[in-house]
């Protein structure tokens, strides 16, 4: 469920604790996806902070306003971790909490470690990019959003969401791809 029906969402506003709930049930994987790109190791925390803050402005979300109140969600999100993010200085490791990855699948220990190889040099090429290019690969490749609603939420137009979300692609093209050259020259001795 990503969005909550109208009457759970009116209860939410009106305080019921039980509807509240049900909003951090609906929300909470998305809230706890975009804290783990933008500040790693903190995550956890700044998620709870996420829904205190979701818990204390509920009532000035406006379902017929521009945004939808998964954006308006994330928004409140995006900024505590910025500012964690860039005070802490996360070292690049942290960028992707290690649960984030998706369930196994039947698979050989050989080919288990290596999902798990490629995973780690994902995150590590994942944090390695600009925060505003980490932002926009969680919203649209984890969060799902359209490129609308990441512009609205990054308040740029939708040609800058497109090209930091090519140049972010890129980035990581080349950096795995750098990363398994040098595995290859390692591995052969070079």
């Amino acid at each position: 469920m990503s969005e909550l029906d109208a009457a759970t969402l009116s209860a939410c506003r009106h305080g019921d604790a039980r509807a509240f709930e049900a909003l951090v049930r609906a929300h909470q994987d998305a809230v706890f996806a975009l804290c783990v790109a933008l500040a790693g190791a903190d995550a956890e925390d700044l998620a709870q902070e996420t829904f205190v803050r979701v818990h204390r402005s509920i009532r000035s979300f406006d379902p017929a306003g521009p945004a939808t109140l998964k954006t308006w969600i994330l928004r409140l999100a995006r900024h505590p971790c910025q500012d964690r993010a860039r005070a802490a200085r996360l070292r690049v490791e942290r960028a992707l909490a290690p649960g984030a990855e998706p369930p196994a699948t039947e698979q050989s220990p050989e080919e288990r470690a290596l999902a798990a190889d490629l995973g780690q040099r994902l995150r590590t090429a994942i944090a390695a990019l600009p925060e505003e290019q980490r932002a926009v690969i969680a919203l649209r490749e984890w969060n799902g959003l359209e490129y609308e609603a990441i512009a609205a939420l990054e308040g740029v137009p939708i040609g800058t969401v497109r090209s930091r979300l090519a140049r972010a692609r890129e980035a990581l093209r080349a950096a795995l791809a750098e990363d398994a050259a040098g595995r290859n020259q390692r591995a052969c001795g070079r």
